[in-house]
């Protein structure tokens, strides 16, 4: 047996040996010439924006998950499956390292455009992940070229500052000037003025989430970008909202209509809306109702009901809810929207009705309604006009204050931005969401606070920071910016 091991042993080396002595033959004639040998940049930032796209929009993180918890999207349970899990927290670090290659590649190409872009990406991923998880590794992130097989975990705040600087530095790269971002730009097409409004708005977004935990770095990253309107443009019209429209042709159709569209036929699921949402729109004689939900078979808006008895409530069966109505997910040529004017408007507001920044609260609070209003084409100014006049919705009216308005209209405006509205629900606590799935009602009074970590990330990686509080998978240690209190 000896004997045969060293002859297989002479066989190897010397097989090895050829080898190495051939190796430019071999590489000469094993070199498929169809083979891409370089990759552009902009055709690795298109990767990234792709699978983006799949994870934050698909229906599965942005309906059955966070598209639950912020009372958007009817499901029946709190979801958790193991691989499921892992598969979203490995998909966005997949999403920031394409960011990643694409900026090295926009580095070794000389174009500042694609590396600003690219960067801008990877930092809005990053707080959608942060967001979605608390304490993630990002300082050390995307380094394995440089040994770091294993990184620590960076705390939200350390991670929200890093974000706040990479965008800043975005912000300041982009030239109209410039090379060209390139067809992998599924978003902007390319469109440097855009990604420059996107990537300013995204600070305004960051600013603002972070503002109850660290209001003065908030409020200086606002002025900073309001006193350089020139230098830091931001999104003033829908025209700058950053939605990746589709061709409509299949297999290029929009993600929801792909699961839930009707196709001619009867809707392909049984994903309804909530009540929440229904009832935002439904109690203030929202004009976008009829935008966002169908009657249901009875020809009235109702939603799914979230609560201990669930499950036994005659309102929650297929006849009595609710579907999402066709803009948002019936449209083969619709929009997967990655952030709106709207919103930015929200956010002025509040940093003026906060004193975070000098403006006038009340005309940006109606700014951002009547562009919320007019962005699916189906509302008229006569409508909007007598929206705004509605006793809980007029500046300064009712009996909610301007803060809790300026929440509720931000969370109407963030229909199908499921993640993002999670994470505004959880800072604003509006609207007030007490509907706990059954199997956490007796035990919580809000939906979950985050996302567990990826099993396999506690496995695999001997930083994970064990000491880390979860309890009943989704509860346990809130992020960072959620400063609710009475909160379980």
């Amino acid at each position: 047996m000896k004997k045969i091991f060293k002859a297989l042993l002479f066989l190897s080396v010397g097989a090895l040996l050829a080898m190495a002595s051939c190796t430019s033959e071999f590489d000469e004639l094993n070199t498929n010439p169809n083979a891409a040998t370089v990759v552009p940049g902009t055709n690795v930032l298109g990767s990234s924006m792709t699978l983006s796209a799949g994870t934050l929009f698909g229906t599965r993180l942005s309906c059955y998950y966070t598209g639950t918890y912020c009372g958007y999207i009817g499901s029946d349970d709190y979801e958790y499956r193991v691989g499921i899990n892992n598969s979203m927290w490995t998909s966005m670090y997949n999403i920031m390292t394409r960011a990643v290659d694409a900026m090295r590649l926009a580095k070794e190409e000389g174009n500042d455009n694609l590396y600003a872009a690219a960067l801008t990406f990877k930092a809005y991923n990053a707080q959608k992940t942060t967001d979605m998880w608390g304490d993630i590794p990002y300082s050390q992130a995307f380094k394995l070229g440089e040994g770091i097989t294993y990184p620590v975990y960076d705390s939200q705040e350390l991670v929200y500052n890093t974000i706040l600087s990479e965008l800043k530095t975005a912000a300041d790269m982009f030239d109209e000037n410039g090379e060209n971002i390139g067809e992998g730009d599924f978003i902007l097409n390319g469109d440097v003025m855009l990604w420059k409004k996107f990537c300013n708005s995204l600070r305004l977004r960051v600013a603002i989430r972070m503002s109850s935990a660290d209001a003065a770095t908030a409020s200086a990253t606002i002025q900073d970008i309001l006193n350089n309107s020139t230098k830091y443009p931001i999104m003033t019209e829908n025209s700058d909202n950053a939605y990746w429209w589709f061709p409509g042709i299949a297999p290029d159709q929009e993600i929801w209509y792909e699961s839930m569209g009707t196709s001619g036929d009867a809707e392909k699921t049984g994903w309804r809306l909530q009540q929440p949402i229904i009832d935002a729109l439904q109690d203030n004689n929202d004009p976008r109702l009829p935008v966002y939900a169908d009657k249901n078979d009875y020809g009235v808006y109702s939603g799914h009901r979230m609560g201990p008895f669930q499950a036994s409530d005659t309102m929650n069966n297929n006849a009595n809810r609710s579907h999402i109505g066709d803009w948002f997910m019936n449209d083969p040529a619709g929009f997967v929207p990655y952030m709106n004017c709207a919103e930015v408007y929200f956010g002025l507001a509040e940093a003026y009705e906060r004193d975070l920044a000098t403006g006038d609260a009340k005309v940006a609070y109606e700014m951002g309604i009547t562009y919320s209003c007019m962005e699916s084409g189906q509302i008229e100014p006569s409508q909007i006009a007598t929206f705004l006049a509605e006793p809980e919705v007029t500046w300064d009216g009712g009996t909610t204050s301007n803060l809790e308005k300026i929440a509720l209209q931000k969370y109407v405006a963030l229909f199908k931005q499921s993640v993002e509205a999670w994470s505004e629900v959880r800072r604003t606590d509006v609207p007030l969401l007490t509907g706990v799935s059954a199997e956490y009602a007796s035990a919580h009074n809000r939906p979950p606070f985050r996302l567990a970590y990826a099993d396999e990330e506690k496995s695999l990686n001997i930083n994970f920071p064990y000491d880390v509080e979860e309890e009943d998978i989704f509860y346990g240690t809130q992020v960072w910016w959620d400063k609710r209190t009475g909160v379980e």
